[in-house]
């Protein structure tokens, strides 16, 4: 069992993944009654000790049908194209000046909110930017004048903005260099409890290992996940790549540039023996979409001494764009 699996199995926090509307707090615990609101600009954070028995009365609402985000129409960008039987239906290009806050929320949390991970992820525009056509997320070292480290990073999503249910969804994306990052590209329901509300992890990559993408899907309860990855010939961290997955009611698919590495047709969705539902539950509602980049924590480990917090740390994204099926 790779360290990935163990880490998820054992340390996971058992997230909620309901967003947060009107200046809704977040709640986080680490117990497996623990929930957690995806927070907007304005929110905080706090502790819950909410009981088994809501758990379970949380998890039956949330696989109740929730409505795909309505958003207005995006012009195709003029060199995308869409794989053959599809059309394009949303993205961004990151041209502007500053992240637009219509489309995208930035997320904060505390060091060690899941997985143990070193990082705070900050509302600060210096963590998640636009700037020459991309969303850049910059990961930031600061050492305090008592020798203290602390690490800060970006986290955005566009929960309860722009969600997607089925479709081909891809980025363009320069992942960062360096032991101890962990970049990644995935997708949340705007509705469900983690983790049978279901996760899709279109691209992970483990600093230091940057010839190796990993593309996973997180479901039932007890957590289960199917995982694969594709080793490449070249550095990911040194150029842009395309990662995307095709996901239809049966069968997911993941791709980088173009290439298919893996396919999942196999999951479920369940909280006990007495309360399970039907496939392909839980990935038959809407997602949205996340970029982050976490830093230390169970899977990548805790920078090394080379570990540099300029440029390489970038994650940089050119686009995000999304197709669905041709009627």
């Amino acid at each position: 069992m790779n360290k990935r699996i163990i880490a998820l199995v054992l340390l996971s926090s058992f997230l909620l993944s309901a967003c947060a509307n009107g200046g809704e707090q977040t709640t986080v615990a680490t117990a497996p009654s623990s929930t957690e609101t995806v927070p907007t600009e304005t929110t905080e954070t706090s502790d819950t000790s909410e009981t088994p028995e809501t758990t379970e009365e949380a998890t039956t609402a949330t696989t109740t049908e929730m409505p795909t985000v309505p958003f207005e129409s995006v012009e195709q960008p003029k060199d995308a194209v869409p794989p053959e039987g599809y059309h394009f239906v949303w993205g961004d290009e990151f041209d502007g000046k500053e992240l637009n806050t219509e489309i995208w929320n930035r997320e904060r949390h505390e060091k060690g909110w899941v997985n143990h991970e070193l990082q705070e992820y900050k509302l600060d525009e210096e963590y998640a930017y636009v700037k020459d056509g991309n969303l850049i997320i910059q990961p930031t070292k600061v050492v305090d004048d008592n020798g203290e480290v602390k690490y800060y990073s970006g986290r955005v999503n566009t929960c309860d903005k722009f969600t997607v249910k089925y479709g081909r969804i891809e980025a363009r994306i320069k992942t960062p260099e360096g032991v101890g990052f962990l970049p990644a590209f995935w997708m949340l329901p705007n509705r469900g409890r983690w983790p049978i509300g279901g996760e899709i992890d279109i691209m992970e990559i483990v600093g230091g290992q940057e010839d190796t993408v990993h593309s996973t899907l997180h479901y039932g309860n007890p957590h289960a996940m199917g995982q694969g990855s594709q080793k490449m010939d070249v550095q990911l961290s040194k150029d842009y790549h395309i990662y995307a997955c095709e996901w239809d009611p049966e069968e997911i698919r993941f791709y980088i540039d173009g290439v298919l590495y893996h396919t999942e047709t196999e999951w479920y969705s369940a909280a006990a023996e007495t309360l399970k539902y039907d496939y392909p539950a839980p990935f038959n509602k809407p997602f949205y979409i996340i970029f982050n980049v976490a830093v230390g924590g169970d899977w990548p480990g805790d920078p090394d001494e080379n570990t540099t917090f300029d440029k390489k740390a970038q994650m940089r994204v050119d686009w995000v764009r999304v197709y669905q099926k041709d009627q």
